[in-house]
């Protein structure tokens, strides 16, 4: 069983690595790319204010000579003069989550946007600086806002093959502005003359969060941080959805067809098996048919191995080897019998007598060699006085 928990846990944290590698290698390749059309669309866009400044002298110097700049010119990005690529009228150019909190930063964030379509904003950046209309539709992507009327109206070059037979190639693009250059545009009262008049709103703040569990919607309200004025929302426009005969209605949705009980499981055994994996390598809940079955899976992977086919080959003399180990392990432990008890005790008690009989005369011969040692220590002393041990005198 714990081999097979650190099996799981193994797989898991090998499945996070290969997650956060795939993550890792998605994000490169979107910075990577990212950059490229930044790139692209800086270079394109520099090349372009380059060809007016151009164009503006020649046209100042040269006046009535001046060349015509009203003919079919492709410059090297495939654009006619006096015109945008879709892609920059658009705001195709792909910007990070960081650049789309800064372009809604006044507005409350890209979570709780207090714009909508039907506001009324002001350009306060760009070509189109000064000029006031309504928001057709907000762009969550880019987020930029796309203007109603003839507000942001560029000339873009429009390749050949997203057009069809007849159309011409220069087209007329309702571009999209960023929500960093636009600014709300609400009438409120002067607090003097009490007169309303239309105010450019440069801050929105979203208030009274409230969320919807089962719809997971959520509804707030916007308010003008420091006065703490409600701006209201726009009225949207209800939208008439037509029922065909192959639709589905909201009275059959709504239907309750199933009442869930304590008696019996929602959902027979075998559908939960093929939705969870029964034998899946990330499964944690372990049933003992499925501690089985890895073991089993496990016991056919070991036995296909090298290693094992090369136990199964042996010599004659291994296989009665193991054998022999066999029986010895069936027969199991030795039992003592009473009379082998008794013979054992009378070896260890005949084995003290003989120890406790050959201490004491190593006892014996210690004393003997302790007194002949002295004798001769005395002989010795005698000797160096000038005397013998007979009491003969010593020389002349």
């Amino acid at each position: 069983m714990d081999k097979i928990l650190r099996r799981v846990r193994m797989v898991e944290r090998q499945a996070a690595r290969r997650a956060k590698h795939n993550r890792q290698v998605v994000f490169a390749i979107k910075k990577h790319d990212r950059l490229n059309k930044m790139t692209h669309t800086k270079r394109q866009a520099g090349i372009d204010l380059g060809a007016a400044i151009k164009a503006r002298h020649e046209d100042l110097e040269l006046g009535p000579l001046a060349p015509r700049r009203d003919v079919s010119q492709i410059d090297e990005y495939g654009n006619y003069w006096g015109t945008i690529s879709a892609q920059r009228a658009l705001l195709h150019d792909g910007i990070t989550d960081v650049q789309r909190e800064a372009r809604t930063a006044w507005a409350g964030g890209t979570k709780y946007l207090c714009l909508a379509p039907g506001d009324r904003v002001v350009v306060t950046e760009g070509p189109f600086k000064g000029k006031i209309a309504t928001i057709a539709e907000i762009k969550r992507e880019p987020m930029a806002v796309q203007l109603d009327g003839n507000v942001a109206i560029v000339n873009a070059s429009v390749p050949a093959y997203m057009l069809d037979k007849g159309e011409p190639l220069i087209q007329q693009v309702n571009s999209l502005v960023p929500i960093s250059a636009v600014r709300l545009v609400h009438p409120l009262a002067d607090p003097v003359t009490g007169v309303a008049r239309d105010v450019i709103i440069r801050e929105l703040k979203p208030v009274g969060i409230k969320h919807d569990r089962p719809t997971r919607k959520f509804f707030f309200s916007r308010i003008v941080p420091g006065l703490n004025v409600r701006i209201p929302w726009p009225k949207q426009k209800t939208k008439a959805h037509e029922t065909h005969d192959n639709d589905t209605v909201r009275l059959d949705v709504e239907e309750r067809t199933f009442v869930p009980t304590l008696l019996r499981p929602p959902m027979p055994e075998s559908v939960l098996d093929e939705l969870r994996g029964k034998y899946s390598k990330f499964r944690t809940r372990h049933t003992p048919e499925y501690i089985a079955e890895v073991e089993r899976r496990e016991a056919e992977k070991k036995a296909n191995q090298k290693g094992a086919r090369a136990e199964k080959m042996l010599l004659p003399v291994q296989e009665y080897n193991r054998k022999m180990r066999e029986q010895r392990r069936e027969r199991g432990q030795p039992e003592l019998s009473a009379e082998m008890l008794e013979k054992i005790g009378e070896v260890i008690a005949k084995n003290r007598l003989v120890r406790s009989a050959g201490q004491g005369a190593t006892a014996a011969d210690a004393q003997v060699d302790k007194v002949q040692k002295a004798v001769e220590e005395l002989s010795l002393g005698g000797d160096a006085q000038g005397t013998t041990v007979g009491g003969d005198q010593p020389r002349a």
